[in-house]
């Protein structure tokens, strides 16, 4: 049977949108500072999943550490988007910071505490605006628990195609503390709890490294996608 090509072209460009199948960037376990109470594994990052839709963009953090048993963390990531960004400072006040890509434009905040909950903040050029909500947060215990956020594209500036510049960082109960791990760094972020850290350069891949670096995932422009999936069918009707 044969197919024409703009057929093709025709159904992948009618089809409905696909979650882009995601991206994981790998922090080193065991990079806390001997002295840094670790949560029983909780404040050490292990992973992040990266993925998104038409709307939304998913990060699915995992710990080192069973969150059901002990709920006392704080989680946050620090996004380098579209918008005003600054090198210094954050949603929450904390000394963590972020010069890649030219400085921080958006916040999350999260804590296990108290059955859970998140933050979003946007960078204002005159200061952070928020807390706004969150689209989704799922915490799920176990040996290597995971939290998982959903935030509309829309919200952080991501909209359209374009690379978007993160990193994820651990934290005590203190609002004076700091990145007690930073999925960055391969390494110690911090010596001491109030220690400041910065997320500073562009990682070269999807590991973690002594250098650190903001990780960066690519959202693709549909065009691109659907010629993908062009491809892939036309190679399929060849094989036939």
């Amino acid at each position: 049977m044969k197919i024409q090509a703009s057929a093709i072209l025709a159904s992948v460009l009618a089809a409905p949108a696909i979650a882009n199948p995601g991206v994981v960037f790998t922090d080193a376990t065991g990079d806390i500072a001997s002295g840094i109470s670790t949560g029983n594994g909780t404040l050490d990052l292990v992973s992040m999943e990266v993925s998104h839709t038409a709307t939304d963009i998913q990060f699915k953090l995992t710990v080192n550490g069973n969150l059901g048993s002990t709920d006392w963390g704080k989680f946050m990531i620090g996004i380098s988007g579209s918008g005003t960004k600054t090198s210094s400072g954050n949603g929450w006040g904390r000394p963590i910071n972020m010069s890649s890509n030219g400085g921080m434009t958006h916040w999350i905040g999260s804590w296990a505490d108290g059955g859970g909950g998140s933050q979003l903040w946007t960078n204002g050029g005159s200061g952070w605006s928020g807390p706004g909500a969150t689209a989704g947060y799922v915490i799920a215990g176990g040996a290597n628990s995971t939290i998982t956020y959903t935030v509309s594209r829309a919200s952080i500036g991501m909209v359209g195609n374009g690379t978007l510049y993160f990193d994820a960082y651990s934290s005590g109960g203190g609002g004076g503390d700091g990145a007690i791990d930073a999925l960055s760094r391969s390494n110690a972020s911090v010596s001491n709890w109030g220690d400041s850290f910065t997320t500073s350069g562009v990682a070269s891949g999807t590991s973690a490294s002594t250098t650190g670096g903001a990780f960066a995932y690519v959202i693709p422009a549909p065009g691109a996608l659907a010629l993908l999936g062009v491809a892939g069918l036309l190679g399929a009707k060849r094989r036939r």
